[in-house]
């Protein structure tokens, strides 16, 4: 009763292939610098491995004019769906362990959590081989994976008209075929084309995206005026300083100036002055009784007595 295998509840294809997926992410994560390249390891092994295999279902369809009577499901074609199954988990597992930022809801969990249902709806109802034809989608994932890896391979014109080419042209004919054909390949399901029309919103979503970044980058950028600041700056000790900072600088230097002049015109001068004239006395002290004669000559004042007046300083002079 309980003598289940694993095997049985696990698909080995998918079991095989998320333990690869693994170990190859382990390999080559050592090789990338950033977390934005270690992101992108298992979606380039994935995009390269899907656009592969459903590259002989793609030429299939092309030749017979877009019939889908001819192609049938076969083990390679379950494999494959199990491996991109096995791909969408170890995404997951690896995002929540290495490069958490860069796994997002939209493109991230609901995108993966979605394709993992319909990845098993599809085997479970025999349509594997329908959803690896579809897997040709994959080419711009490959073109975007491959150049985040490596920038020198980016090419933002391919990236676009590929992801015009099969996301949005050539999904729409996959979709129109698909309910076109129902009677003979889905049995008169309208599932496989329901589930491309619901798809073909989200395509169109990031191709307007795409489209909006082509119009921003084309728009010219306009120059932005360079405001010009006054700078100001602190007394180095080379002597620069700005013209602001003088403006305000010298009237206060002025200032302790003045009062050191007028300190030095009230101290030092008087005082010269009294050395000055502390000289001058003694000069006239030193010259001979003969000067009133001098002064009379000048045209000094006589007193009545025949000589020189003398004024009261050379009275005290004398009297020195």
């Amino acid at each position: 009763m309980f003598d289940v295998s694993i095997e049985d509840e696990i698909p080995p294809a998918f079991l095989y292939s998320f333990l690869a997926l693994i170990v190859a992410y382990h390999i080559f994560a050592p090789l990338c610098s950033t977390v934005k390249q270690r992101s992108w390891i298992l979606t380039t092994i994935s995009s390269a491995a899907m656009s592969l295999s459903s590259l002989p279902l793609f030429l299939h369809y092309v030749g017979s004019r877009g019939d889908l009577r001819g192609i049938r499901s076969t083990l390679w074609t379950e494999s494959a769906s199990r491996f991109f199954q096995a791909y969408l988990v170890a995404d997951l597992l690896m995002g929540m362990i290495y490069y958490r930022s860069k796994v997002n809801l939209l493109t991230g969990w609901f995108h993966h959590t979605i394709y993992i249902f319909i990845v098993g709806y599809s085997c479970r109802m025999g349509w594997s081989h329908l959803f690896i034809l579809c897997a040709v989608l994959e080419v711009p994932t490959f073109v975007l994976a491959i150049a985040s890896l490596n920038p020198r391979f980016r090419s933002d014109v391919i990236f676009a008209l590929s992801f015009f080419a099969t996301r949005i042209v050539l999904h729409i004919f996959l979709c129109a075929s698909m309910v076109a054909s129902r009677h003979s390949v889905t049995n008169d399901s309208f599932g496989p084309g329901v589930i491309m029309a619901c798809i073909f919103p989200l395509h169109a979503f990031w191709f307007y995206g795409c489209l909006k970044g082509f119009v921003q980058r084309a728009k010219p950028v306009k120059p932005q005026p360079v405001k010009q600041a006054t700078v100001t700056t602190s007394p180095s000790p080379s002597g620069f300083t700005s013209l602001r900072a003088r403006s305000w600088t010298l009237p206060r230097r002025r200032g302790p100036l003045r009062q050191a002049v007028r300190a030095w015109d009230r101290f030092e001068l008087r005082n010269a002055a009294g050395r000055f004239g502390d000289v001058q006395r003694r000069l006239r002290a030193s010259l001979p009784v003969a000067r009133e004669r001098v002064y009379a000559y000048v045209g000094l004042e006589w007193p009545p007595s025949g000589e020189p007046q003398r004024t009261g300083a050379v009275e005290t002079e004398s009297s020195l």
